[in-house]
């Protein structure tokens, strides 16, 4: 059977299996399962993938995902995130389009705690869009920033998914959480000049509005509390990594421990809360645990068969710069983000995508970084993107989804505007890597 009719099979498979409702591993199981019997040389096949599912989760690699959701869990269950979050709303004063700039912050501080787009989604439009309409601001500048931000989740650290898709990849787990904070930056601050510009051009959709004045003296000592323990603890993760002090592992685990301190420290660390933050631990880690298997045997089947090597010469000999073929990747990657889910996207993208980089000897870190962009643009892609439905189903009753469509819109141009860049000049997603390997 020829690569491409193998390739067909499989996601022809899954695409159908997927469509019915079954839950996304265990619709992987089941075409992993009938390809091993048939391609894999039928009861060994078979036994052959059940073996296979020690070894791809027995890895160190996949140990810092458990201890980041866990993280982020305690902060966000302990109120220690939102703590943050009005520390900030204090400093930004009277300011036009305020809550517009604090649904971008909000967003990237909860979404790079939790690492869920559609969670941070859901929880910023339950609290702020209410909010931001009863104040008179415009659907546009009310529903973009809370569904825009969930891109720059992926990319500032610590992330489980940027783990995850490094453990697929095969990618150094601690370059690809450093790679993804130059980009995270240069978007976020995008944002902030999207929402400047358009607030001054169209100053009634975002109106002024009445801020308590708070002292200079309340806005330091908040600062102290209840902002630099968890900037410290954030330091913890990103600075050991970078420093070289500590492995991905070892510093997700600090980090861990330095939110259980915080938690004690502020005397939030009750029985519910650790309850809450363990129990949404082990069913976030079962279910990405859950996918990763199923994705090994996929990867395994498509080497076995010859169904990767024949699509990886495949492409590589065609007559066009392969930067061409990179782009087109990446432009299937924002298609299946309107569909499914980016854990699902990367197992059915990664076993063959990444042959084809080493093959094109491109920079797999940059690639990574590449990749997280796609993903997470994908899910606020009109009209079909996931994020695009969770904010419809938080949001009242007069938003309809042509308004959700065109107020993401402009944030889905500045997410293709950063890939862009990133294509262009691949030393963004680079350069702190660099500096990592220059501080070891």
């Amino acid at each position: 059977m020829e690569w491409w009719q193998i390739i067909s099979l499989l996601f022809g498979g899954m695409v159908l299996l997927l469509l019915t409702g079954i839950p996304i591993a265990f619709a992987f199981l089941i075409v992993n399962m009938v390809a091993a019997y048939f391609f894999l040389g039928g009861i060994p096949g078979l036994v052959g993938v059940v073996t296979g599912v020690f070894t791809s989760i027995t890895t160190f690699t996949l140990l810092p995902v458990p201890f980041f959701i866990l993280m982020g869990e305690l902060i966000f269950h302990t109120s220690l995130g939102l703590d943050a979050v009005n520390v900030l709303d204090k400093w930004l004063g009277k300011l036009r389009g305020r809550l517009s700039i604090l649904a971008i912050i909000m967003g990237v501080i909860i979404g790079a705690l939790s690492g869920s787009t559609i969670a941070t989604c859901a929880l910023l439009g339950t609290i702020l869009l209410p909010d931001m309409l009863k104040r008179g601001y415009s659907k546009n500048m009310s529903l973009g920033p809370l569904m825009g931000v969930g891109t720059v989740d992926a990319l500032i650290p610590p992330n489980a998914l940027t783990v995850v898709l490094a453990s697929l990849a095969n990618i150094d787990v601690g370059q690809l959480l450093i790679a993804g904070i130059v980009p995270g930056i240069i978007m976020s601050g995008l944002y902030f000049v999207f929402v400047a510009i358009w607030c001054h051009v169209f100053p009634e959709e975002a109106p002024m509005y009445d801020v308590p004045h708070v002292p200079l003296k309340e806005k330091l000592l908040s600062t102290a509390k209840y902002l630099l323990p968890l900037g410290l603890i954030i330091f913890m993760v990103i600075g050991f990594i970078f420093l070289g002090v500590a492995t991905p592992t070892e510093a997700a685990a600090t980090g861990t421990l330095g939110s259980f301190i915080l938690a004690l420290a502020y005397r939030r660390l009750t029985w519910e809360t650790l309850k809450k933050s363990v129990m949404g631990t082990v069913k976030i880690t079962v279910m990405i645990f859950m996918i990763i298997i199923v994705s090994s045997t996929y990867g395994e089947i498509l080497a076995f068969t010859g169904a990767a090597a024949g699509m990886t010469s495949f492409i590589t000999n065609l007559t066009i710069p392969p930067i061409v073929i990179i782009i087109g990747m990446l432009a299937v990657v924002l298609i299946m983000g309107c569909f499914m889910e980016t854990v699902a996207i990367m197992m059915i993208t990664i076993p063959i995508y990444m042959p084809v980089v080493n093959a094109f000897e491109y920079n797999t870190v940059w690639f990574g970084v590449l990749m997280l962009i796609a993903l997470e643009t994908g899910l606020i892609t009109p009209p079909f993107g996931v994020t695009l439905f969770v904010m419809k189903g938080v949001a009242p009753p007069e938003v309809t989804m042509a308004d959700i469509w065109k107020a993401v819109t402009p944030y889905v141009i500045i997410d293709i505007l950063c890939i862009i860049i990133v294509l262009a000049m691949p030393v963004v997603a680079t350069i702190v890597p660099a500096l990592m390997g220059m501080a070891k």
